[in-house]
């Protein structure tokens, strides 16, 4: 059962709609209310549509023609000005609509976007396959009448020029007053610098200051990865653990500054000298950690001899000389990193007590 206050409010929006000459007495209960307002306005504007409708009032219809022209080229121009790239796209992946600023961040034309976007590359080749990809779920949606969350991705594009860049997209859903599906809407906007500032706190974060090699960060962040690949992919992974031999003696005769020069060209020696699958950190003070994935007890024996011989023949500017002890371990069913790291530690204490200069393994 409605309460009095509903349906006086339903009597007066009824005479507003049919022009029943009320004296526009607003009922006390939405007296100073905005949303009321707003709302009594609407229903005289669709009243007054509707009159001139039936009455063939020629000059009120192309009157509200025009603000409903103006209101299109107003939205027209807000969308071809702005920043973002704002598109419009069919379920079958053509575009219907791009603005200009497109030129701007991509150095394609809006015809050559709207026309050849495929041939041109538009989306790179895996990006481009996935946005089928969930274009055909999003379609088999819409024949289910089933609305969709939006959409957002990051992705790298190739500008025009052959310069890339980096795009946040957001796809979401056009529907009409009926709230039936008409295309799809997707809003991309540059963000390269965003990107490149991201990747740089990254590294940072990850990068020892003075040798410019990963830190402890990094490295324990990828030896869990190995060690996850290796429970549960059958893998192997190996590690090296390098120690520079006497370095106290080099930091006591010529000082610290120097020690920190030979830690740099270690480090450069390291870098050189490991394969491109590998990664190599620095553990702590003058210990350095290489892990080596897919790689057996052969495999990382050999590569710590070849670190092992390429340091001993290096000519160092700070001290002719210098030699380095490695301890390598290998996965053998290990339940956790800190039992190969173990092993590792042993193997290069025993190389150090047996002479130094030399690749010992447990």
């Amino acid at each position: 059962m409605l309460s009095n206050d509903a349906k006086v409010m339903i009597q007066y929006i009824n005479e507003v709609l049919n022009n029943k000459g009320r004296n526009n007495d607003i009922p006390e209960i939405a007296e100073g209310d905005a949303d009321f307002l707003e709302l009594k306005q609407s229903l005289e504007s669709i009243r007054n549509a509707a009159e001139a409708l039936r009455d063939g009032d020629i000059n009120t219809i192309k009157k509200w023609e025009k603000k409903i022209k103006y209101r299109d080229e107003r939205h027209r121009l807000m969308t071809d000005n702005a920043c973002d790239i704002i598109a419009t796209v069919d379920l079958s992946g053509n575009f219907t609509y791009i603005s200009p600023s497109v030129e701007k961040t991509t150095g394609y034309t809006p015809e050559e976007v709207l026309n050849h976007h495929r041939e041109i590359g538009y989306y790179l080749p895996g990006v481009q396959k996935e946005m089928d990809k969930k274009r055909e779920s999003l379609k088999e949606l819409v024949k289910k009448g089933e609305h969709f969350d939006p959409i957002n991705f990051e992705h790298r594009q190739v500008r025009k020029d052959g310069e890339s860049i980096y795009t946040d997209t957001v796809v979401s859903g056009i529907y009409d007053e009926e709230n039936n599906f008409r295309e799809l809407l997707a809003i991309s906007r540059d963000i390269t610098e965003k990107v490149k500032i991201r990747r740089d706190i990254k590294k940072l974060s990850e990068t020892d200051k003075l040798t410019q090699l990963y830190n402890r960060v990094k490295l324990d962040y990828t030896l869990e990865n190995v060690l996850f690949e290796a429970k549960n992919n059958a893998a192997m992974f190996g590690l090296i653990m390098i120690d520079i031999d006497h370095f106290k003696q080099v930091n006591d005769c010529f000082g610290h500054l120097a020690g920190d020069a030979v830690l740099v060209e270690l480090a450069t020696l390291f870098k050189t000298s490991i394969r491109s699958t590998d990664l190599i950190g620095r553990w702590g003070g003058e210990e350095f950690l290489v892990i080596l994935p897919d790689t057996d007890e052969i495999g990382a024996m050999k590569l710590a001899e070849t670190l092992r011989r390429v340091v001993s023949e290096n000519h160092f500017s700070q001290q002719e000389h210098i030699t380095i002890s490695l301890g390598v371990s290998v996965f053998d069913g290990d339940t956790n990193v800190d039992s190969v790291i173990y092993r590792a530690d042993q193997a290069l204490y025993q190389a150090k007590e047996n002479g130094k200069n030399r690749v010992h393994k447990i």
